[in-house]
């Protein structure tokens, strides 16, 4: 069931530190904190923050793309059109880690409540070799058995948990358009 009256802004990238959670304060582990930015995404979307819903002993994050200032979208018709699906289908990611190390995780996408089967296809977050406190990530989307490649992204934290903005925060204002679209609230 679509969001009826959820409230859809447009907001700036370049002030993004100032109006997307970064998880501090959370039960969200501190390598997750901040906010990220999908270097490399060929969909209409760029930004995120992984504070979700925390699953301590299953080591599992329920991620909701729908969920207030979550996951932005391009300010495009490319990025509403996506933005609705996800509202649509309630899509909610949600991410597996292996172990507590926090290196190796798999996302799982669901739709309407129901998970994709990772036979199909399943989406890796490693993080890369040189990455220091979940600062860097390699995302990517793997089908059938995961025998066929089909493409990713880099997941860069561009602000810290504690808000400041990272190296990779100017980077990011050089690949993205100046404003973007963002789920601003859902009413029930």
């Amino acid at each position: 069931m679509i969001q009826p009256n959820s409230t859809v802004e447009e907001r700036r990238l370049d002030e993004i530190d100032t109006w997307m959670s970064t998880g501090q304060g959370t039960d969200l582990p501190e390598v997750l904190q901040g906010i990220y930015f999908m270097d490399g995404n060929v969909l209409p979307d760029d930004c995120i923050t992984m504070n979700g819903q925390w699953e301590p002993d299953s080591l599992t994050l329920s991620l909701p793309v729908f969920a207030p200032l979550k996951w932005t979208f391009h300010a495009s018709i490319n990025g509403q059109m996506l933005l609705k699906l996800v509202q649509l289908t309630k899509l909610v990611y949600e991410i597996r880690f292996k172990d507590n190390s926090f290196r190796r995780a798999d996302a799982i996408p669901k739709a309407l409540g129901i998970g994709l089967p990772t036979w199909i296809l399943v989406f890796e977050m490693n993080q890369t070799e040189d990455s220091v406190d979940g600062s860097k990530w390699e995302r990517k989307n793997i089908g059938f058995f995961r025998l066929i490649p089909m493409g990713g992204y880099i997941l860069r934290k561009i602000v810290d948990p504690k808000g400041l903005k990272t190296p990779a925060f100017d980077d990011m204002l050089t690949k993205v358009q100046e404003k973007c679209i963002v789920v601003a609230k859902n009413s029930a």
